[in-house]
């Protein structure tokens, strides 16, 4: 459970979604600082606009992807509304050397909460409310991912209502908060996400671009690795 170790040790912590599942783009993230790595199996990702193959089909890009990243944690988005992996596939996983999962709650099948090596992270989405809160803090959630964001607003600048809704979060969830880029943050504004209490922020798509290259997403990394580094 790498990953929960350096959001708890880390003042922020550059997590890297990849637009696509290719080892290229995932070595230049880690040339550019990503101190995590997460990748998608199962699902149609709002964001990239990308469909991404079943876990079977996925196998052995996600075993090079782990051997390839070494001591940096990866994590998989293990499925969505229309399907997700099995029981006996999340053991799989494990065995495999993944770090981590994400993935909305309310797509996410209960035992992939019976896990005691994958480090937890379910998603709430722009429904949740302080009751949700209440229970994310009771729960075994390890870190909550913040997609709160509906989707008219991705891709559009972040505003202080954000802000002020990110520090509520984080203030009365009682895990470690990752914040991923639905909205286009800029790297500088990764200083604003410390002050508001989340511990990690998530690049992806909005700000990388639907179809990087290498360098567009090594340029995207080390922007964010260096707010991160002054803060």
């Amino acid at each position: 459970m790498i990953l929960h170790k350096l959001l708890n040790e880390n003042k922020l912590t550059l997590v890297v979604s990849l637009p696509s599942n290719n080892l290229s783009l995932a070595e230049a993230a880690l040339e550019g600082g990503a101190q995590a790595v997460k990748v998608h199996a199962n699902v149609w990702h709002r964001a990239s606009g990308h469909t991404f193959g079943t876990y079977a089909e996925n196998k052995n890009f996600l075993r090079d992807l782990i051997a390839l990243c070494g001591k940096v944690p990866v994590g998989l988005v293990p499925g969505g509304e229309e399907a997700f992996v099995s029981n006996d596939e999340r053991l799989e996983l494990e065995a495999m050397g993944l770090d981590f999962f994400s993935a909305y709650a309310k797509h996410l099948p209960a035992y992939m909460m019976e896990s005691k090596v994958l480090t937890k992270m379910p998603a709430i989405d722009c429904t949740y409310d302080q009751n949700t809160l209440d229970a994310v803090r009771l729960s075994k959630i390890d870190v909550l991912e913040c997609s709160i964001q509906p989707g008219e607003a991705y891709g559009t600048p972040l505003n202080y209502a954000d802000l002020l809704r990110y520090t509520d979060i984080s203030a009365k969830a009682g895990k470690p908060t990752l914040i991923p880029t639905q909205k286009k943050i800029r790297s500088e504004e990764a200083r604003h996400l410390y002050e508001a209490g989340c511990k990690a922020v998530m690049i992806g798509a909005v700000v990388m671009g639907k179809e990087p290259g290498a360098q567009e997403v090594k340029r995207a990394c080390t922007a964010f690795r260096d707010v991160i580094e002054s803060l």
